[in-house]
């Protein structure tokens, strides 16, 4: 994948600003950290997160997948799709980029 700066420079920012607010939640971005590895059934998925309702994660993974993040392959079963895990991966490492180094701490290798 590359982009030039310039490019990304005008990319219209609606389809951007939407992918980093469904990301950008801290229970969407655990869903996401969850299923970045391997689908999962909603089940397993409610058990490990931990989340207060089954509502609520389907509220989530709603907006995940709006936003392309998140897709259903089958009933029940929620992944990350094959294309956007490395783009997920990437936003990942660039935001623990970002908040090591406001911490004032060095980024991890």
């Amino acid at each position: 994948m590359t982009r030039s700066p310039g490019r990304l420079l005008r990319h219209p920012v609606g389809p951007l600003a939407a992918v980093l607010a469904a990301a950008g939640h801290p229970a969407r971005f655990e869903i996401l950290q969850a299923l970045v590895a391997g689908p999962k059934p909603i089940a397993e998925l409610q058990a490990e997160l931990a989340l207060a309702s089954p509502g609520q994660l389907y509220h989530h993974l709603k907006t995940l997948a709006s936003a392309g993040l998140v897709e259903q392959p089958e009933r029940g079963v929620y992944r990350v799709p094959p294309h956007a895990i490395f783009p997920v991966l990437a936003l990942a490492s660039a935001a623990a980029d970002v908040a090591e180094r406001s911490d004032g701490r060095p980024a991890s290798p």
